[in-house]
């Protein structure tokens, strides 16, 4: 058993900010646990790739219990397992969300995160490659970047945006988030930027950092009385014990927090007693509030050879070369440089649908094969949903994975707000601008037109955008499970660091949000007041 300052449950996008932000102070000795592995594949390394990570050795690989309101579907719910965690296996999307995302948290009760406190954040782990304003920032660990090869599509989709409404937008991540425009994203010469690339490599040579990895946690320790001294996990087939003589901060993630915090015995009695564990903290929130992005899917065809995945295998093996050779090319992308954000109804600020345009067929169902047919694919995603699920033990054996009851689209409001991105995707991809390459074949097979088909292409279609969190949500309130300065509410010695403290979900991607939860925490825990 040995002691450390801290113990960091997690490497990913939160758990390697905090390990390089903790160990800056050389007396600081940090213990880093991940249960995965390296982040050495090359599949991680080029971003083309990342569809390739899903369902493998660095994907945890969950599923959801049956959605009701989907058909009884199981919805596949990818999360890394690996250093960098999700940022390793993400689709490197860079959205911050909205300024009254964050104002909306602290008129929860969350003082110290109204947008005014976290952009400084935003901006210290920020390095804008095509942007110097008072929204961005330079020299951060983090490289943002736009594709420096747009792909033709690009300009034809602002186009059609433009004709059916939507202005343009320079900036997603500026003083307005309404209208069309280019994505930012985590890539930056022509591979992936995770979080272990950020922040977690160039810590590793610190004497006081030690990463373990394929170290599975499996409770946390206490003291003899309410404080929570350490962790116990899994090496090498050895049962390991170690000790934070400061604290214990949990990184693991909206699925994998609230399982450790319930796995000892913290979470609501009656389900701990369930499945007979002993209560230490009756805390009712521990795995509800569960808050994720739900995403509709329409395509067509192309007439032009644009999309990748329906490339012949030599055109393949030339790009894969071009790559190899030179770090560019489509596979130095996310084939998701363009897109919007939508109000859905007149004079909306707060844009309540969220549109991706990739170069790709829509797939039937996310595990599937690619379509081999050249396509686009437009995406609509609702950006505050009113459903909220919950996760829960499915038994007392560390090694069984948690129930994930996320109850998509069981409020009607989310059915109606979906239905909406769906007409403003319809909109666009019958712009003018696409009439030169618009194929004949669609996704559906046959487009939905009244609002009864709407309604049913979205219920047979509806997956996730894979930005869960909420399970272990900050405030003041007696369902919250941390404080605004995320140490849980009813203990000491343990606080929680990752997307599962989001009291509601941000109108955008969560990657940059939860590297910017983690910077905020890493001031909260060395007692500084600001960023700087």
């Amino acid at each position: 058993m040995s002691s450390y300052d801290y113990i960091v449950v997690g490497a990913g996008s939160a758990g390697c900010v905090l390990a390089s932000r903790l160990t800056e102070d050389p007396a600081c000795r940090v213990l880093l646990l991940e249960a995965g592995g390296e982040d050495d594949s090359r599949l991680i390394r080029t971003p083309g790739f990342f569809a390739a990570l899903q369902d493998t050795a660095v994907d945890w690989g969950y599923r959801t219990s049956p959605q009701l309101p989907l058909g009884g579907r199981r919805i596949f719910s990818p999360r890394g397992k690996v250093l960098g965690g999700t940022s390793s296996l993400n689709y490197m999307m860079f959205v911050r969300g909205n300024s009254r995302d964050y104002d909306n948290w602290r008129d929860l009760g969350n003082p110290g995160w109204g947008y005014s406190d976290v952009l400084p954040y935003f901006r210290r782990l920020e390095d804008c490659q095509d942007i110097e304003d008072e929204w961005h920032g330079r020299g951060g660990p983090v490289h943002v970047t736009r594709d420096p090869e747009p792909h033709p599509i690009v300009e034809l989709y602002l186009e059609a945006a433009q004709a059916a409404g939507l202005p343009f937008n320079p900036d997603f991540n500026g003083k307005n988030q309404v209208g069309c425009g280019i994505y930012q994203r985590t890539i930056f010469n022509g591979r992936r930027w995770s979080a272990a690339d950020a922040y977690l490599r160039p810590a590793l040579n610190r004497p006081n950092l030690i990463v373990a990895t394929h170290s599975f946690a499996t409770r946390l320790l206490f003291d003899s009385g309410s404080r929570i001294s350490g962790v116990e996990y899994f090496r090498t087939r050895e049962v390991c014990r170690d000790i934070a003589a400061r604290e214990v901060i949990l990184a693991a993630g909206t699925f994998n927090s609230p399982k450790l915090l319930l796995m000892s015995g913290i979470g609501p009695a009656d389900e701990l007693r369930k499945v007979g564990l002993p209560v230490r903290l009756d805390l009712p929130g521990v795995g509800k509030n569960l808050r994720d992005h739900v995403a509709v899917r329409i395509g067509c065809q192309l007439s032009r050879p644009w999309s990748f995945s329906a490339l012949s295998t030599d055109e393949k093996a030339a790009l894969i070369a071009e790559y190899q050779r030179a770090g560019t090319g489509v596979l130095a992308g996310n084939f998701l440089q363009v897109g919007a954000f939508a109000p859905v109804s007149a004079g909306e600020t707060w844009p309540s649908v969220q549109l991706f345009c990739s170069t790709s067929m829509p797939k039937p169902y996310p595990e599937a094969a690619p379509d081999p047919r050249h396509g686009m694919t437009f995406t609509a995603s609702v950006n505050r949903p009113q459903s909220v699920g919950e996760l829960a033990l499915a038994s007392a054996d560390p090694l069984d994975p948690p129930v994930i009851n996320p109850r998509y689209l069981g409020n009607p409001e989310d059915v109606q707000t979906a239905i909406a991105g769906v007409r403003w995707n319809q909109e666009i991809l019958r712009g003018r601008a696409f009439d030169p390459v618009r194929g004949k074949g669609t996704f559906p097979s046959v487009m939905p037109k009244t609002l009864a088909e709407l309604e049913a292409h979205v219920l047979s279609d509806a997956t996730t955008l894979w930005h869960v969190c909420g399970t272990c949500k900050m405030g003041a309130e007696d369902s919250a499970v941390v404080d605004p300065e995320l140490r849980l509410r009813g203990a000491t010695g343990l606080r929680v660091v990752d997307a599962s403290i989001m009291p509601q979900v941000v109108s955008a991607n969560t990657n940059a949000a939860v590297m910017m939860i983690a910077e905020k925490a890493s001031d909260l825990i060395r007692g500084r007041t600001e960023a700087s």
